[in-house]
């Protein structure tokens, strides 16, 4: 089933946060729901194998954020890492889902990691997917960065992106730039922005509840969460660009499905 959040929604949840979101919905069973959120100019289809092998045995959601995919720009323009998380908050509540697993695909995880840290009685357990640590960028860095993005995205995405994608299939990276083409430029550059004010530490820090690590393991470096922060637990998957739940959909699914195994219902 696919639905909509209204505004109405909204307004019960957060405030109305002046936007739709689009969220794709299915899966029975007694076992915990699973949300995925995913990254940056992204959207909810990258989660199509992990929706697709769990909805048999429960329920499993992704959404598009604001500004993403089927989702609206916001009316107030806000890309905040917050008001993403305040997203998360709005889709859980309107679908009711009291207490869930949670897993963020890279600028998800951060929007994760906001969620998790402000409710974390509702989350049984969280999967940050190749999700980043905190940025240590300067403001003359990041003006120069976000300036080169709205001034040619197209160009300035592929090279961006050269060194993540390259152990992606042709079929991936068809996919990845397709969402990031139509994913208007300040949205991407907005969004970017918001991670240098958040401290995932302290986020991390939040939640005592179970976590885990999937990490593209040819990609990985200094930004990568579970290198900044070694207490982690980690799995690994090798041959795989940043989107490695699309590069190895059997076994990312076989990693996540060990780790949902061991969560108290």
């Amino acid at each position: 089933m696919r639905t909509w959040i209204s505004c109405l929604a909204f307004s019960l949840a957060v405030g109305c946060a002046h936007t739709n979101l689009h969220i794709d919905d299915g899966g029975s069973g007694n076992a915990l729901p699973v949300l995925f959120v995913h990254g940056n100019g992204a959207n909810s289809t990258q989660w199509r194998a992990q929706l697709d092998y769990l909805r048999p045995t429960r329920r499993a959601i992704a959404f598009d954020l604001r500004g993403m995919g089927q989702s609206p720009a916001p009316a107030n323009g806000d890309y905040s890492v917050k008001a993403m998380a305040d997203d998360v908050a709005a889709v859980a509540d309107a679908l009711r889902l009291k207490r869930f697993i949670i897993v963020g695909h890279s600028y998800g995880g951060a929007v994760v990691a906001q969620y998790v840290a402000t409710h974390p009685d509702r989350v049984a357990g969280v999967v940050y997917a190749d999700s980043a640590g905190n940025l240590e960028v300067t403001d003359e860095q990041a003006a120069k960065f976000l300036a080169a993005l709205r001034k040619n995205k197209e160009k300035f995405v592929r090279a961006w992106f050269a060194p993540i994608l390259k152990g992606s299939s042709a079929e991936v990276q068809k996919a990845v730039f397709e969402s990031e083409d139509k994913t208007p430029a300040e949205t991407i550059a907005s969004a970017l922005n918001g991670l240098r004010s958040i401290d995932m530490r302290a986020l991390l820090d939040a939640y005592h509840g179970p976590l885990l690590a999937i990490a593209a393991a040819d990609i990985e470096g200094p930004s990568s969460l579970h290198v900044q922060f070694p207490d982690i637990p980690v799995r690994k998957i090798s041959g795989t660009g940043h989107w490695l739940m699309m590069d190895k959909p059997g076994e990312f699914n076989r990693i996540l499905d060990e780790f949902l195994a061991g969560i108290r219902q």
